[in-house]
């Protein structure tokens, strides 16, 4: 060859390399998802294939996540396209990060049998030692023994044999909404990789027993005894059992030259069998693994990373090399994990090809009925969440409260939340009070002041507390406007005032209590009502003039001047509710911004909530803390962040309540449903459309639950008496505002009685004396 021709062939060369680079440069990128450093030495590989092979049309990037959660996480944000699913995470990713399957794997036939359904899925197998009949010969003899499971949340080392444990009623439910806690009761210690996850375990009560055989503290899926071969090797060295896929003993068996005699399966109707029976001995059928995108991606697009997908599986597959590959069998198989020291990394080892999933199959509710048109995979799931305790019915009070109950019913429902929640609708809360009494209701969420009524009439008690920046507890205060130096708290006749509600804590109860306990209204025998109405000007108290909170032989209407400050329309008007815009702290306040008054009676906090601009509303533009002061006891003024001196008094927060007769686990189960509610819901600030607990919405205030809430606090069994979860402080203003009238009745009767007798006696004497005259002028 001479030097020209060389020349002319190195630089022909040089022209292909830059070709082939500028065409690699304008393909497409896709990110695959890896979990560990294993899959990501193979995913690099298959790269590396990929950029080798001109028909790829697509760029292969291998990222790295902490595990298949964070997958779905990255994908759901578009920072990677594609992961690896068993069929429990395809549930998983498709019901809560809308991730889809698009390929699907096919295997070959495995484990002794060769039929068409082991090449769509396989088998959920128990595994048990030959040498463990003298103590296992039937699920029963499982508890409190060793298992080892591939992953929380996997359908064939998890879901199914739990379900199936659950149907044979060996399980006990201690907790409705925790499965792995229940779990952990029946059997010994364990190894269940993912159990201690966030998601897994929302309050931090999973046991660690649970997660007890695993190699790392963490109980990852990356744990050595994660997925099917870590199962199987927790069970040779630690476990008695082992859920995993019917085909992993014959596997392993080819690997690690195990005895496949030394094994044999568990049946769920009370067998033992070898492992090649597992046709006759299973736990259910699994669909196969698949590949997940995000359903953003356009159906176009996907087809495209479709076909990928399905020209790799072609070329890169040892089972069916393509002889236009330029790949030799030892240097790329995709279905191959041995040489990167385990099994099943990116794709199940058995796995002879990919099969594409059809567009209008793209769900995981079309993937699974696919496979299996009879179950719902849904219903699958929601089983896992057994609950002896009957659906918990919540009281509320008003039209707006009974649409916040029902999203928080629905949102409930979407996190498979136990007891279901249901909503009922009282017509105000001593109406709720007698609805749980009766059992029409089980739940209701009440003031201090009417849970002293609610445990001195109705036998409720408080099982959670609301928690704000004080912990359990908030003061009573009375606000004024800073600009008002003629207001204040030891002249308050004849001034108009705003109130939270009539027999509320912090608007009626505590400030009452001051004002009759120091000489500065006039009690008029122990009649509250008319006391205010006679020492205020004009008010707005909701609820004084309805007669079932303040029944009276005489009309309430008298007192009207009470109500003329409240702004409610039509039947609305005064109303102890959310549908009279002055009700409630913030009506209070409200009444007090713009309402023409000149105190308002409510909690500590409302001030901190409407100023500022923390209210959007229109009413609380533009006001701030400093236009306000708190009215002391000793007749100064203090700044609003003064609250823990310059107050009326402390009370005990909100809480809900329920009927005290109810069964202990029921209690406990309405208490363990709002922990984890609040877990999923107690945010202030997640996203715009997530459901809120502790939020009511730009028009209404404090609906169910006070918007102040931090979270719900659980009543310790010694404070549920209503008594003690109030305290002596707020005992003691009840008596000097409620309590005088029940004995000023018990007096009256007790005048009524001797009086009655009086005359009575009086007017015997009379008839005698007079029959005695006429007796005596007739005898003469």
């Amino acid at each position: 060859m001479s030097p020209n021709q060389s020349i002319i062939i190195n630089f022909l060369l040089l022209i292909l390399v830059i070709i082939q680079q500028s065409v690699s440069s304008q393909k497409q990128t896709l990110k695959y998802c890896t979990i560990n450093q294993n899959e990501l030495n193979k995913c690099r590989d298959w790269s590396t294939a990929v950029d080798n092979d001109y028909r790829f049309q697509f760029h292969l990037e291998c990222i790295e996540a902490d595990n298949k959660d964070h997958c779905m996480q990255l994908i759901e944000i578009q920072k990677a396209h594609l992961v690896s699913a068993e069929p429990g995470e395809i549930y998983i990713a498709g019901r809560y990060h809308s991730l889809v399957p698009i390929v699907y794997e096919q295997y070959g036939s495995g484990g002794g049998s060769s039929t068409n359904q082991s090449n769509t899925g396989y088998y959920a197998v128990a595994v048990v030692k030959a040498n463990s009949y003298t103590y296992i010969q039937e699920p029963k003899d499982l508890r409190n023994k060793n298992a080892c499971f591939s992953g929380v949340g996997q359908l064939a080392g998890w879901i199914l044999p739990i379900l199936r444990l659950l149907e044979l009623d060996l399980i006990d439910t201690i907790d409705c909404n925790n499965i792995i806690q229940n779990t952990a009761n029946f059997f010994n210690e364990s190894c269940a990789p993912n159990a201690l996850l966030d998601k897994n375990n929302p309050i931090g009560t999973n046991p660690q027993k649970i997660c007890q055989l695993c190699e790392s503290k963490k109980c990852s899926g990356n744990d050595f005894y994660a997925n099917f071969e870590g199962a199987f090797n927790c069970l040779r060295s630690k476990g008695d059992v082992a859920f995993v896929k019917h085909t992993i003993v014959d596997q392993l068996s080819k690997i690690h030259r195990i005895r496949r005699q030394d094994y044999q399966l568990l049946c769920p109707n009370g067998d033992r069998t070898s492992v090649e029976n597992y046709l006759n001995c299973n736990w259910g059928f699994v669909p196969p693994h698949a590949i997940l995108v995000s359903s953003v991606i356009l159906p176009e697009t996907r087809d495209k990373i479709q076909q990928f997908l399905l020209d790799s599986s072609r070329i890169f597959s040892l089972n069916r090399m393509d002889p236009m590959s330029r790949q030799t069998p030892s240097s790329f198989n995709l279905f191959d994990s041995f040489k990167y020291n385990g099994m099943d990394f990116i794709f199940s080892d058995e796995t002879i090809s990919l099969a594409p999933v059809d567009r209008y199959r793209q769900t995981f509710r079309g993937y699974f009925s696919l496979f299996n048109p009879f179950v719902d995979i849904e219903n699958l799931f929601g089983k896992l969440r057994k609950c002896n305790v009957p659906n918990a019915k919540l009281c509320v009070v008003s039209e707006e409260e009974w649409k916040k109950c029902n999203n928080m019913k629905s949102a409930f429902r979407t996190n498979m939340l136990q007891p279901q929640l249901l909503c009922v609708q009282g017509s105000n809360t001593i109406d709720c009070m007698q609805k749980i009494q009766q059992g029409q209701a089980d739940l209701t969420v009440l003031d201090a002041a009417d849970i002293y009524m609610a445990g001195q009439q109705y036998n409720l008690e408080p099982i959670m507390a609301e928690q704000n920046n004080l912990n359990d507890s908030y003061y009573s205060v009375a606000i004024a406007k800073k600009a008002d130096l003629e207001t204040d708290l030891l002249y308050l006749k004849g001034k108009q005032s705003c109130h939270s509600g009539y027999r509320t804590a912090a608007g009626w109860i505590i400030p009452m209590a001051f004002l009759l306990s120091n000489s500065r209204m006039r009690s008029y025998r122990c009649d509250p009502v008319k006391a205010a109405s006679q020492f205020f000007s004009k008010s707005c108290i909701p609820g004084v003039l309805a007669p079932e909170y303040y029944p009276s032989s005489k009309s309430v209407w008298q007192y009207n001047n009470l109500c003329n400050l409240c702004h409610g329309n039509s039947y609305r008007f005064c109303r102890r509710d959310s549908s009279e815009p002055f009700y409630g702290d913030n009506g209070a306040f409200q009444c007090l911004v713009e309402g023409g008054g000149d105190v308002a009676f409510a909690k500590h906090t409302v001030i901190f909530e409407n100023t500022n601009g923390i209210n959007p509303e229109y009413w609380a533009r533009n006001k701030y803390l400093d236009d306000f002061e708190l009215l002391c006891r000793d007749g100064s003024r203090a700044e609003v962040q003064e609250y823990n001196r310059c107050n009326l008094g402390q009370v005990s927060t909100n809480a809900i309540v329920t009927n005290k007769f109810k069964p202990y686990y029921q209690k406990e189960a309405y208490i363990t449903l709002f922990i984890y509610a609040q877990q999923f819901y107690g945010s202030k600030y997640s996203n715009e459309f997530t459901f809120k607990m502790f939020v009511s919405g730009p028009k209404y205030k404090n609906l169910i639950f006070q918007d102040s809430t931090v979270k719900l606090k659980t009543v310790s069994d010694d404070r549920r008496d209503y008594r003690k979860y109030l305290g002596h402080e707020f005992m003691t203003a009840m008596s000097i505002v409620e309590c005088q009238s029940r004995n000023h009745v018990q007096s009256l009767m007790t005048k009524s009685f001797y009086l009655n007798n009086f005359y009575s006696y009086f007017s015997l004497l009379f008839i005698t004396i007079i029959f005695h005259i006429i007796f005596f002028i007739y005898n003469c």
